[in-house]
């Protein structure tokens, strides 16, 4: 999965954690980014503190020791959240590719 943002974007949870920590539809800064040590996923700071010693990787398992008190989270749960006029250029753009796609059936 391609991440659409980076560092300092506004992201939106498109799941819920699977500890309820953040739900899907909840909007958060994407403070800092940073693969996990066994690399098999991107993990996001959005805020959340935690006091244990390590990250458990989502992937393999795997628990990876902190040095930190962020709640690293997996960067997959979210998705960049378009602005008003971002969101009605897409909507444009899909109108036209469906409405193409509708005339070339008929």
């Amino acid at each position: 999965m391609i991440l659409d943002y980076r560092t300092g974007d506004d992201i939106v949870a498109i799941r819920d954690h699977s500890q309820g920590v953040f739900l899907k539809g909840d909007v958060f800064t994407a403070i800092a980014m940073q693969r996990n040590s066994c690399g098999c996923v991107i993990l996001v700071d959005i805020g959340l503190k935690s006091d244990r010693r390590f990250t458990k990787c989502p992937v393999c398992d795997m628990n990876d020791e902190k040095t930190d008190n962020i709640w690293w989270v997996d960067a997959r749960s979210f998705r960049k959240l378009l602005s008003r006029s971002e969101e009605a250029d897409l909507a444009d753009v899909l109108s036209e590719v469906f409405a193409e796609e509708l005339n070339s059936l008929n």
